[in-house]
């Protein structure tokens, strides 16, 4: 599915986790809690995925290009600050750190509806992952389930498919996208 293993192997974690939550049954109190927090613990683990993946495939693109120990140190220490993966935020990552425009993509790649939903993700992660000051909104923050990510996940997924496809052509000095085999 992914062209990179170490991404292959971030997915087969999340399945796990997203396997989990699915098998789990909410038939006693406890339980019924535990789906709250497993529902939550998704939506964190997807958007882990995400940062982690877009992170190695920015720095895999540079070493690609061929960009120097020091280069890759300075983009190292650039992509440690990396850590909101909603759409406009990759989107200026890759023109910043690559001089590449993942808009390419859109229409062939993956959708307006899948950066939809990859923002869907992403929203919902920050909603409960930072405290607010107001204690009412410490608690029950998560408005979605596991059956909201069911429909969203796609949507990530077709879009680090497609930015995992890039690789640098040495011949032109850009990037192209090559799907997974």
């Amino acid at each position: 599915m992914f062209n990179s293993p170490d991404i292959q192997t971030l997915k087969s974690s999340l399945d796990g986790c997203i396997q989990s939550a699915l098998l789990h049954r909410p038939n006693t109190h406890a339980a019924i809690k535990i789906q709250s927090l497993l529902d939550l613990t998704v939506y964190i683990m997807a958007t882990r995925f995400l940062e982690g993946s877009v992170k190695h495939i920015v720095y895999n693109c540079a070493v690609m290009r061929g960009d120097d120990e020091d280069a890759l140190d300075e983009l190292y220490t650039r992509l440690k600050s990396f850590n909101n993966p909603e759409f406009s935020n990759i989107k200026e990552l890759f023109e910043c750190e690559l001089d590449f425009d993942i808009l390419q993509g859109r229409g062939t790649s993956y959708t307006n509806r899948d950066v939809s939903y990859l923002n869907e993700i992403c929203k919902n992660r920050h909603r409960n992952v930072h405290a607010t000051p107001d204690p009412r909104e410490w608690y029950n923050t998560n408005t979605k389930s596991i059956t909201d990510f069911d429909r969203e996940k796609e949507g990530l997924f077709n879009i680090v498919k497609y930015i995992d496809g890039l690789v640098f052509n040495a011949d032109t000095s850009v990037y192209e996208y090559r799907e997974a085999v």
